[in-house]
């Protein structure tokens, strides 16, 4: 079962070329409310089922969390009471506490932290690469209740791109060339509303 989520973890980076750097910033406070809601409105990504704003797994390890929140282009992501794995713009709002209060251990890894009940071991992901790369299409899709993308006029593919590359939201595009238009995706996998869309597939690295 470990391999099988640590094989859905490498397969999610590879798809997404997503160069990533990870470091830890510290133990936060959660409730209810969640510090950390950047996937607000989303039920899936590939193969990940997203529920009350959070990916669960018994198997949870920082490279999991960090393969997914990396998607989103997220800035931080955060581990909770062992299983669970948050993405956001922005962290801390509920407060700060000891490290000792982010006793929990991963699930899918003992050696790492994972937070603790109501407790954030909160990480930022910093992004190094600035290329796109044209990557080939697969049925991986992010489902969502809010909009992922949007959409402009586009005459050729280096106009698409820069279009993406101006906007810290938009971590892929779909450039097609005959209706001369650009898809601006805010995941590295196309909505599901786009999955039959023609058109190349750049994704940011």
């Amino acid at each position: 079962m470990i391999s099988y989520f640590a094989s859905l973890a490498v397969l999610v980076a590879c798809v997404a070329s997503r160069s990533t750097q990870v470091s830890y910033i510290g133990c936060f406070v959660d409730n209810e409310a969640r510090d950390l809601r950047g996937l607000t409105g989303v039920s899936r990504i590939g193969q990940f089922s997203i529920g009350s704003l959070m990916l669960s797994s018994l198997n949870m390890t920082h490279e999991l969390c960090s393969s997914v929140c990396s998607l989103g282009g997220f800035p931080y992501f955060s581990v909770q009471a062992n299983y669970h794995c948050f993405c956001g713009s922005s962290y801390g709002s509920l407060g700060t506490v000891n490290e000792t209060d982010c006793n929990g251990v991963c699930g899918g890894n003992g050696a790492q932290m994972c937070g603790a009940s109501w407790r954030n071991s909160v990480f930022a992901l910093t992004y190094p690469g600035k290329y796109f790369e044209q990557t080939p299409r697969t049925n991986q899709t992010v489902e969502s209740t809010q909009s992922t993308y949007w959409t402009s006029a586009a005459k050729i593919k280096a106009e698409c791109l820069m279009m993406c590359e101006a906007s810290a939201d938009c971590q892929a595009v779909i450039f097609s060339g005959q209706q001369r238009l650009c898809h601006l995706l805010r995941f590295a996998y196309p909505p599901a509303s786009l999955s039959s869309t023609d058109g190349d597939f750049f994704v940011r690295g």
